[in-house]
Protein backbone atom coordinates (compact mmCIF):
# COMPACT_ATOMS: atom_id res chain seq x y z
CA UNK A 1 0.00 0.00 0.00
CA UNK A 2 2.61 2.33 0.63
CA UNK A 3 4.43 1.79 -2.76
CA UNK A 4 1.01 2.78 -4.59
CA UNK A 5 1.33 6.59 -3.09
CA UNK A 6 3.48 8.22 -5.27
CA UNK A 7 0.92 7.06 -8.07
CA UNK A 8 -1.42 8.52 -6.30
CA UNK A 9 -0.29 11.77 -6.32
CA UNK A 10 0.73 11.69 -10.12
CA UNK A 11 -2.69 11.19 -10.83
CA UNK A 12 -4.13 14.17 -8.90
CA UNK A 13 -1.07 15.92 -10.61
CA UNK A 14 -2.05 14.95 -14.40
CA UNK A 15 -5.78 15.54 -13.67
CA UNK A 16 -4.69 19.25 -12.98
CA UNK A 17 -2.90 19.93 -16.15
CA UNK A 18 -5.95 18.51 -17.87
CA UNK A 19 -8.41 20.69 -16.50
CA UNK A 20 -6.13 23.66 -16.99
CA UNK A 21 -5.42 22.74 -20.53
CA UNK A 22 -9.28 22.25 -20.81
CA UNK A 23 -10.04 25.52 -19.33
CA UNK A 24 -7.41 27.31 -21.80
CA UNK A 25 -9.19 25.82 -24.72
CA UNK A 26 -12.37 27.67 -23.82
CA UNK A 27 -11.25 30.45 -23.32
CA UNK A 28 -9.36 30.46 -26.79
CA UNK A 29 -12.55 29.55 -28.49
CA UNK A 30 -14.68 32.05 -26.70
CA UNK A 31 -12.32 34.86 -27.63
CA UNK A 32 -12.41 33.92 -31.32
CA UNK A 33 -16.09 33.74 -31.47
CA UNK A 34 -16.16 37.47 -30.22
CA UNK A 35 -13.23 39.60 -31.97
CA UNK A 36 -14.49 42.86 -29.84
CA UNK A 37 -13.38 41.41 -26.72
CA UNK A 38 -9.64 42.67 -25.87
CA UNK A 39 -7.72 41.93 -22.76
CA UNK A 40 -8.60 44.64 -20.71
CA UNK A 41 -12.35 43.77 -21.21
CA UNK A 42 -11.27 40.88 -18.79
CA UNK A 43 -9.70 42.87 -16.32
CA UNK A 44 -11.59 46.64 -16.29
CA UNK A 45 -15.16 48.06 -16.90
CA UNK A 46 -15.79 50.52 -19.53
CA UNK A 47 -18.16 53.16 -18.47
CA UNK A 48 -20.49 54.31 -21.20
CA UNK A 49 -22.84 57.59 -21.79
CA UNK A 50 -25.98 58.15 -23.46
CA UNK A 51 -28.10 60.74 -24.60
CA UNK A 52 -27.05 63.83 -26.62
CA UNK A 53 -23.50 64.15 -26.62
CA UNK A 54 -21.05 66.88 -24.83
CA UNK A 55 -18.45 68.84 -26.62
CA UNK A 56 -15.87 66.33 -24.91
CA UNK A 57 -17.27 63.29 -27.10
CA UNK A 58 -17.30 64.91 -30.27
CA UNK A 59 -13.28 65.54 -30.35
CA UNK A 60 -11.59 63.16 -32.11
CA UNK A 61 -7.98 64.44 -32.39
CA UNK A 62 -5.93 65.18 -29.45
CA UNK A 63 -6.32 68.08 -26.88
CA UNK A 64 -3.21 70.04 -28.58
CA UNK A 65 -4.16 73.06 -26.37
CA UNK A 66 -6.66 73.75 -23.48
CA UNK A 67 -7.85 77.13 -23.92
CA UNK A 68 -8.96 76.02 -27.70
CA UNK A 69 -11.19 73.08 -25.92
CA UNK A 70 -15.32 74.36 -25.71
CA UNK A 71 -15.97 74.50 -22.28
CA UNK A 72 -19.61 74.13 -20.92
CA UNK A 73 -21.35 76.87 -19.45
CA UNK A 74 -21.39 75.21 -16.10
CA UNK A 75 -17.63 75.00 -16.24
CA UNK A 76 -17.86 79.14 -16.61
CA UNK A 77 -16.70 81.17 -13.79
CA UNK A 78 -19.64 83.84 -13.43
CA UNK A 79 -18.41 87.42 -14.01
CA UNK A 80 -18.30 90.11 -11.27
CA UNK A 81 -21.64 91.44 -12.07
CA UNK A 82 -21.30 94.44 -9.61
CA UNK A 83 -18.07 95.27 -10.40
CA UNK A 84 -19.24 95.50 -14.12
CA UNK A 85 -22.60 97.45 -13.27
CA UNK A 86 -19.76 99.89 -10.86
CA UNK A 87 -17.71 100.11 -14.05
CA UNK A 88 -20.33 100.87 -16.67
CA UNK A 89 -22.14 103.11 -13.96
CA UNK A 90 -18.84 104.86 -13.52
CA UNK A 91 -18.36 105.38 -17.06
CA UNK A 92 -21.87 106.83 -17.97
CA UNK A 93 -21.21 109.56 -14.89
CA UNK A 94 -21.41 113.20 -15.75
CA UNK A 95 -22.54 112.37 -19.58
CA UNK A 96 -25.03 114.95 -20.92
CA UNK A 97 -26.44 112.45 -23.52
CA UNK A 98 -28.92 110.31 -22.95
CA UNK A 99 -27.57 106.50 -22.58
CA UNK A 100 -28.54 103.11 -21.98
CA UNK A 101 -26.20 100.30 -21.72
CA UNK A 102 -27.00 96.12 -21.48
CA UNK A 103 -25.00 93.63 -21.10
CA UNK A 104 -25.96 89.80 -20.60
CA UNK A 105 -24.06 86.67 -20.24
CA UNK A 106 -25.95 83.89 -22.13
CA UNK A 107 -23.73 81.33 -20.83
CA UNK A 108 -25.04 82.09 -16.92
CA UNK A 109 -28.24 84.16 -17.67
CA UNK A 110 -27.12 87.08 -15.92
CA UNK A 111 -28.10 90.84 -17.44
CA UNK A 112 -25.95 93.69 -16.49
CA UNK A 113 -28.08 97.62 -17.19
CA UNK A 114 -26.93 100.65 -16.50
CA UNK A 115 -28.53 104.02 -17.88
CA UNK A 116 -28.18 107.84 -17.51
CA UNK A 117 -30.26 110.95 -18.15
CA UNK A 118 -33.20 108.45 -18.96
CA UNK A 119 -35.07 105.56 -17.72
CA UNK A 120 -33.51 102.40 -18.36
CA UNK A 121 -36.82 100.50 -19.75
CA UNK A 122 -37.81 104.15 -21.83
CA UNK A 123 -37.99 104.24 -25.52
CA UNK A 124 -35.06 105.22 -27.47
CA UNK A 125 -34.59 106.19 -31.08
CA UNK A 126 -32.48 102.87 -33.11
CA UNK A 127 -33.34 102.84 -36.46
CA UNK A 128 -30.71 99.98 -37.43
CA UNK A 129 -31.43 97.97 -34.27
CA UNK A 130 -34.97 97.13 -35.80
CA UNK A 131 -32.54 94.91 -38.12
CA UNK A 132 -32.53 91.84 -36.44
CA UNK A 133 -35.93 92.02 -35.16
CA UNK A 134 -36.76 91.72 -39.06
CA UNK A 135 -34.12 89.03 -39.41
CA UNK A 136 -35.68 86.85 -36.43
CA UNK A 137 -39.02 87.60 -38.24
CA UNK A 138 -37.67 86.20 -41.93
CA UNK A 139 -36.72 83.22 -39.80
CA UNK A 140 -39.99 82.61 -38.29
CA UNK A 141 -41.95 83.03 -41.35
CA UNK A 142 -39.37 80.47 -43.00
CA UNK A 143 -40.16 78.09 -40.30
CA UNK A 144 -44.05 78.54 -40.30
CA UNK A 145 -43.90 78.36 -44.10
CA UNK A 146 -44.85 82.00 -45.31
CA UNK A 147 -41.78 82.40 -46.96
CA UNK A 148 -38.96 80.76 -48.44
CA UNK A 149 -35.67 81.35 -46.74
CA UNK A 150 -33.56 80.56 -49.48
CA UNK A 151 -34.86 83.39 -51.62
CA UNK A 152 -34.66 85.94 -49.36
CA UNK A 153 -30.84 84.97 -47.48
CA UNK A 154 -28.93 86.90 -49.26
CA UNK A 155 -30.91 90.53 -48.33
CA UNK A 156 -30.87 88.97 -44.75
CA UNK A 157 -26.84 88.90 -45.06
CA UNK A 158 -26.76 92.34 -46.58
CA UNK A 159 -28.91 94.07 -44.02
CA UNK A 160 -26.76 92.65 -41.44
CA UNK A 161 -23.33 92.32 -42.76
CA UNK A 162 -23.44 95.74 -44.97
CA UNK A 163 -25.69 97.82 -42.88
CA UNK A 164 -28.32 97.89 -46.18
CA UNK A 165 -30.83 99.98 -45.64
CA UNK A 166 -32.67 99.01 -48.53
CA UNK A 167 -32.41 95.44 -48.33
CA UNK A 168 -34.24 96.01 -45.16
CA UNK A 169 -36.79 97.66 -46.42
CA UNK A 170 -37.28 95.05 -49.45
CA UNK A 171 -37.45 92.11 -46.34
CA UNK A 172 -40.20 94.23 -44.92
CA UNK A 173 -42.60 94.53 -47.85
CA UNK A 174 -42.08 90.74 -48.07
CA UNK A 175 -42.75 89.94 -44.96
CA UNK A 176 -46.17 91.89 -45.34
CA UNK A 177 -46.81 89.87 -48.62
CA UNK A 178 -45.74 93.02 -50.65
CA UNK A 179 -47.39 95.58 -48.08
CA UNK A 180 -44.75 97.71 -45.76
CA UNK A 181 -47.29 98.56 -42.86
CA UNK A 182 -47.99 95.01 -43.06
CA UNK A 183 -44.86 93.76 -42.82
CA UNK A 184 -43.90 96.44 -40.04
CA UNK A 185 -47.03 94.74 -37.93
CA UNK A 186 -45.35 91.55 -38.49
CA UNK A 187 -42.17 92.26 -37.10
CA UNK A 188 -43.61 94.40 -34.11
CA UNK A 189 -46.04 91.16 -33.73
CA UNK A 190 -42.90 89.11 -33.72
CA UNK A 191 -41.20 91.06 -31.26
CA UNK A 192 -44.00 91.03 -28.71
CA UNK A 193 -44.52 87.13 -29.33
CA UNK A 194 -40.50 86.85 -27.85
CA UNK A 195 -41.48 89.20 -24.87
CA UNK A 196 -40.25 92.67 -25.80
CA UNK A 197 -41.79 95.70 -27.83
CA UNK A 198 -40.83 97.85 -31.21
CA UNK A 199 -41.73 100.81 -32.24
CA UNK A 200 -41.63 99.92 -35.85
CA UNK A 201 -43.03 102.92 -37.63
CA UNK A 202 -41.63 103.74 -40.79
CA UNK A 203 -38.86 102.30 -43.74
CA UNK A 204 -35.03 102.01 -42.21
CA UNK A 205 -34.51 104.28 -45.49
CA UNK A 206 -37.25 106.88 -44.67
CA UNK A 207 -37.26 110.45 -43.93
CA UNK A 208 -36.67 111.40 -39.83
CA UNK A 209 -40.24 112.82 -39.79
CA UNK A 210 -40.77 109.66 -38.25
CA UNK A 211 -38.90 107.21 -35.71
CA UNK A 212 -38.30 103.67 -35.11
CA UNK A 213 -38.01 103.01 -31.31
CA UNK A 214 -36.69 100.52 -29.06
CA UNK A 215 -34.39 100.16 -25.74
CA UNK A 216 -31.02 98.86 -25.02
CA UNK A 217 -32.46 95.97 -22.75
CA UNK A 218 -35.19 94.71 -25.70
CA UNK A 219 -32.68 94.39 -28.26
CA UNK A 220 -29.87 92.67 -25.77
CA UNK A 221 -32.73 90.30 -24.93
CA UNK A 222 -33.24 89.13 -28.67
CA UNK A 223 -29.59 88.81 -29.52
CA UNK A 224 -29.21 86.79 -25.83
CA UNK A 225 -32.35 84.56 -27.22
CA UNK A 226 -29.96 84.05 -30.41
CA UNK A 227 -26.91 82.89 -28.49
CA UNK A 228 -28.63 80.73 -26.24
CA UNK A 229 -30.20 79.14 -29.32
CA UNK A 230 -33.71 80.32 -28.70
CA UNK A 231 -35.36 82.29 -30.72
CA UNK A 232 -37.30 80.42 -33.40
CA UNK A 233 -35.17 77.30 -32.83
CA UNK A 234 -31.79 75.87 -32.52
CA UNK A 235 -31.26 75.69 -35.94
CA UNK A 236 -32.41 79.60 -37.13
CA UNK A 237 -30.59 81.00 -33.95
CA UNK A 238 -27.38 79.51 -35.26
CA UNK A 239 -27.84 80.40 -38.98
CA UNK A 240 -28.83 84.12 -37.37
CA UNK A 241 -25.75 83.94 -35.09
CA UNK A 242 -23.28 83.04 -37.99
CA UNK A 243 -24.64 86.27 -39.97
CA UNK A 244 -23.88 88.27 -37.14
CA UNK A 245 -21.03 87.18 -36.80
CA UNK A 246 -19.29 87.79 -40.31
CA UNK A 247 -19.09 91.41 -39.46
CA UNK A 248 -19.66 94.60 -41.35
CA UNK A 249 -17.41 95.40 -44.07
CA UNK A 250 -17.86 99.24 -43.21
CA UNK A 251 -18.34 99.11 -39.49
CA UNK A 252 -19.59 102.79 -38.42
CA UNK A 253 -18.67 102.26 -35.26
CA UNK A 254 -15.15 100.66 -33.77
CA UNK A 255 -15.94 97.74 -31.47
CA UNK A 256 -12.63 98.36 -29.38
CA UNK A 257 -12.17 95.04 -29.15
CA UNK A 258 -8.84 94.49 -26.95
CA UNK A 259 -8.36 90.85 -27.88
CA UNK A 260 -7.15 89.95 -31.32
CA UNK A 261 -8.95 86.94 -31.60
CA UNK A 262 -12.45 87.49 -30.91
CA UNK A 263 -15.26 87.19 -33.10
CA UNK A 264 -17.69 90.50 -33.13
CA UNK A 265 -20.71 91.03 -34.63
CA UNK A 266 -22.61 94.22 -34.65
CA UNK A 267 -25.79 96.25 -36.07
CA UNK A 268 -24.84 100.03 -35.72
CA UNK A 269 -26.14 103.07 -36.22
CA UNK A 270 -25.73 106.61 -36.84
CA UNK A 271 -29.10 108.64 -37.09
CA UNK A 272 -28.59 112.40 -38.34
CA UNK A 273 -26.38 112.69 -35.40
CA UNK A 274 -29.61 112.37 -32.63
CA UNK A 275 -28.73 108.92 -32.40
CA UNK A 276 -25.77 106.44 -31.79
CA UNK A 277 -26.48 102.89 -31.04
CA UNK A 278 -24.71 99.56 -31.38
CA UNK A 279 -26.17 96.08 -30.36
CA UNK A 280 -24.04 93.25 -30.57
CA UNK A 281 -22.85 89.55 -29.82
CA UNK A 282 -18.43 89.03 -28.89
CA UNK A 283 -17.24 85.82 -28.92
CA UNK A 284 -14.69 84.91 -27.14
CA UNK A 285 -12.46 82.09 -26.95
CA UNK A 286 -14.00 80.07 -24.02
CA UNK A 287 -17.67 82.07 -23.97
CA UNK A 288 -19.55 85.32 -25.66
CA UNK A 289 -21.46 88.16 -24.30
CA UNK A 290 -24.19 90.24 -25.33
CA UNK A 291 -24.55 93.85 -25.35
CA UNK A 292 -26.62 96.77 -26.41
CA UNK A 293 -25.81 100.60 -26.23
CA UNK A 294 -28.25 103.20 -27.24
CA UNK A 295 -26.89 107.11 -27.05
CA UNK A 296 -29.66 109.96 -27.88
CA UNK A 297 -28.92 112.90 -28.52
CA UNK A 298 -25.04 112.97 -28.02
CA UNK A 299 -22.90 116.05 -28.22
CA UNK A 300 -20.56 115.22 -31.10
CA UNK A 301 -20.98 112.01 -32.60
CA UNK A 302 -17.54 110.96 -32.47
CA UNK A 303 -17.62 111.27 -29.11
CA UNK A 304 -20.47 109.11 -28.73
CA UNK A 305 -18.38 106.49 -30.87
CA UNK A 306 -15.40 106.48 -28.85
CA UNK A 307 -17.66 105.76 -25.50
CA UNK A 308 -19.17 103.05 -27.15
CA UNK A 309 -16.13 101.62 -28.20
CA UNK A 310 -14.86 102.48 -24.66
CA UNK A 311 -17.71 100.09 -23.40
CA UNK A 312 -17.08 97.30 -25.58
CA UNK A 313 -13.78 97.35 -24.38
CA UNK A 314 -14.19 97.82 -20.68
CA UNK A 315 -16.97 94.88 -20.82
CA UNK A 316 -14.52 92.74 -22.73
CA UNK A 317 -12.10 92.85 -19.64
CA UNK A 318 -14.57 91.42 -17.24
CA UNK A 319 -15.60 88.11 -19.31
CA UNK A 320 -11.80 87.60 -19.97
CA UNK A 321 -11.05 87.68 -16.56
Amino acid sequence: MKMKKPDIFLGITLCMLVLAAVLCIVIWVIQKKDPTTSPSDTGTSISTTTGAPTPSDTQTTPHTSEQNQPVSPSELKAIDEAGLKAALDDALNGLTSEWQVVVTDPAKGSRIASAVNCEPDAWMTANRMTQVFIMGTVFQQAKDGTLTLDAVLDDVKAMIVKNDLAAADKLTETLGGGDAAKGRDAVKEFAVANGVKLGFNRPLSGTADQKNYVTAQQAAVLLDMICRGELVNESASQQMLEILLTGSENPEIDPGLTTPNARCGFVTDVEDGTCICTMGVVQLPNRSFVISVVCNKPVTTDGAKKKVAELITLTESFFKE
